[in-house]
């Protein structure tokens, strides 16, 4: 079908010397209450936008997905830091991408200031997990996203479920129509992938 690998996501993984590795669905949520997600997001955006200058050297040019918090979605010194790394490691803006959930839109006024300061620096926005949540598609529009992720829970259902076929088909072309490209996660599997190709979907993300 002509599809390429033309980018990554980072996810934290913890090595643990005793506990062997810890998944972050047990030390992200206590880096939140201990106020340390900040750190590990920057932890996460040095690590990444390092190895896509390795890779830039090797002459592969890739985009980098982070995760960005709900806390980070409200701090308005965030997009100066990461336009810092960005020039540090010698990456321009459009090669980083910054995954958002639809509840971290929803938390704080300042949102709207700090999402349109990162666009305006060229740096990629997603809108994270798509079709689990309410409020969703009024962010869509309201939100300066250049990019929608379709929940896993529905792309993984597309080869064998009409419905999950219907609702994934129409996302792609609503978010089409809004000006967005469109990312089909939880694609494991080549009927998903060529189904998904036949939909027009712009990107698939496997595990």
């Amino acid at each position: 079908n002509g599809w390429i690998i033309d980018g990554v996501e980072a996810l934290a993984r913890w090595q643990h010397p005793r506990l062997g590795l810890v998944m972050p669905d047990e030390f992200i949520p206590l880096a939140e209450r201990a106020g340390l997600i900040g750190d590990l997001t920057n932890v996460m955006l040095a690590a990444g936008l390092k190895q896509l200058h390795v890779w830039q050297t090797q002459g592969l040019r890739l985009t980098c997905a982070v995760n960005l918090p709900p806390s980070l979605v409200t701090d308005l010194a965030f997009p100066d830091r990461v336009a810092v790394l960005l020039a540090e490691n010698g990456i321009d803006a459009s090669q980083l991408v910054l995954e958002i959930t639809e509840t971290a839109t929803m938390q704080n006024p300042t949102t709207m200031d700090i999402l349109t300061r990162l666009r305006v620096k060229r740096i990629g926005l997603s809108l994270d997990d798509f079709g689990t949540g309410y409020s969703s598609l009024t962010q869509l529009y309201q939100m300066p996203f250049n990019e929608m992720k379709i929940d896993k829970s529905l792309v993984m259902n597309v080869p064998h479920s009409r419905e999950a076929n219907t609702m994934v088909s129409s996302l792609i072309e609503l978010g089409h129509n809004l000006g967005l490209k469109i990312c089909a996660e939880g694609v494991e599997n080549r009927a998903a992938l060529d189904m998904l190709a036949i939909m027009n979907c712009d990107r698939c993300q496997g595990y």
